[in-house]
């Protein structure tokens, strides 16, 4: 049984040619999900995140990523530049992409628009695969490696004390075809992710920030994630999320300066899944560059 719900899960990842890289912390960490998230910081800031999903499954997916933004000397430009490498089973994905947004300032708000664009190098290592049969040249080699372009763009509006998101991260697919990996551009395969939040002032340093995210898919269910952050005092904060149909999630932030920011979450899921791993765990690390407390932006950070 363990088998089989293993196999149908790393198929319907590997037919899922066009995805977005599933990161819990993107409520920590915005432009994980959002290119128009780039500077949200007002400062240079890096972000280094390793995640390990369902724990305890062989070939379960792992992500680390690295993500480096600032404003330009405008400080309405800004610019960045992320690293993501994946790996499913026996597919590995490699994304380098470079980051842009510009800022458009009202009077106590902004909206930022923003693209992504880069290359995925792909390669699916078949010689990794036990088999029950000897000379299946296709399993026992592995894939050519494919260098693949890939664009994303995004909306982010942020106020004083809420939030609006719209993104569409990766707007090209790539499939395997006659020993060769190929791009294709297919509206029914864009996820359309969109997003908003809420902060809620109660006493004692204490903030409340209700959050949804929707991910939309044609010819797909959508899935919403329902989400609730609380800020404790100015150091720590905690959340917890539930995504339908897939997991409970819980979060912690520590603010160890105010540069230097550890996040942790953890996931179980809520299907039969449950039965066979340890749940599945993300770290981050942030730091922030020339920290300036009196920033002239909103001061919800939204996710």
């Amino acid at each position: 049984m363990r088998f089989v719900v293993v196999i149908s899960i790393l198929v319907s990842f590997h037919s899922f040619g066009q995805y977005t890289p599933l990161q819990s912390q993107y409520l920590f960490n915005s432009i994980a999900l959002n290119p128009a998230a780039t500077g949200s910081e007002d400062v240079m800031s890096i972000v280094g995140t390793f995640r390990a999903q369902w724990v305890g499954f062989p070939g379960a997916p792992t992500t680390q990523a690295l993500t480096a933004h600032a404003p330009l000397k405008d400080m309405n430009s800004a610019l960045g530049v992320q690293l993501v490498c994946d790996q499913i089973g026996v597919d590995k994905r490699t994304a380098i992409n470079g980051l842009y947004s510009y800022k458009f300032r009202f009077a106590n708000s902004n909206l930022r628009l923003g693209i992504s664009g880069g290359v995925n190098l792909v390669q699916s290592n078949y010689a990794d695969l036990e088999v029950f049969t000897e000379g299946d040249e296709q399993i026992s080699s592995n894939s050519p490696v494919g260098v693949l372009p890939n664009f994303g763009v995004g909306a982010y509006y942020r106020a004083e004390k809420h939030f609006l998101s719209f993104s569409i991260p990766t707007l090209l697919g790539h499939r395997f075809e006659n020993n060769h990996f190929r791009s294709y551009n297919d509206l029914k395969n864009y996820n359309f992710l969109f997003g908003g939040g809420y902060e809620f002032h109660l006493k004692n340093e204490m903030v409340l920030k209700p959050s949804t995210l929707l991910k939309f898919r044609m010819n797909n269910r959508p899935q919403f994630d329902i989400n609730a952050q609380l800020q404790l005092n100015s150091m720590f904060e905690v959340g917890l999320s539930y995504r339908t149909e897939e997991a409970i999630i819980g979060l912690f932030e520590a603010k160890i300066t105010d540069q230097f920011h550890v996040m942790y979450s953890f996931g179980m899921p809520v299907s039969e899944l449950a039965k066979y791993t340890f749940g599945s765990h993300e770290l981050s690390i942030k730091y922030n560059f020339l920290y300036k407390s009196n920033t002239q932006s909103p001061r919800f950070s939204g996710w």
